[in-house]
């Protein structure tokens, strides 16, 4: 793969937030690459998140792990979904990236949604 290959210019991708170095903007751009993108900072932080969220404390520090993991969520679910779009690999791992995505988005939700209804009977 040539370096024009390797750089795609994708419209939502400024060239000076692609290179200042904030992370959540990277992630949301889907500049860590497909691979990175899901098993990393989807999958592993996931579970490290589930991990934590076992042990909390309080239930007040439980709302704020989860505002703060359902704010990350949606920044990660876009940024797969853009790395998706920037794949130029094998088509398949495409598909299942943006049907992994569309499946957590609408796990994340339902969990929000759980979530608001418990609080309700607090």
């Amino acid at each position: 793969m040539n370096s024009e290959e390797s750089e795609i210019e994708v419209p939502h991708v400024k060239a000076a937030d692609r290179d200042n170095g904030n992370f959540f903007i990277q992630l949301i751009n889907g500049d860590f690459g497909l691979a990175k993108t899901y098993w990393l900072f989807g999958v592993v932080v996931g579970l490290v998140v589930n991990l934590l969220s076992r042990s909390v404390p309080s239930l007040g520090v439980l709302i704020l792990l989860t505002l703060a993991y359902t704010a990350y969520e949606i920044v990660m679910l876009i940024g797969t979904w853009r790395a998706a779009n920037r794949y130029r690999g094998p088509g398949v791992w495409i598909l299942l990236a943006k049907v992994a995505v569309v499946f957590g988005a609408v796990l994340l939700a339902a969990g929000v949604l759980m979530t608001i209804s418990l609080l309700g009977r607090v």
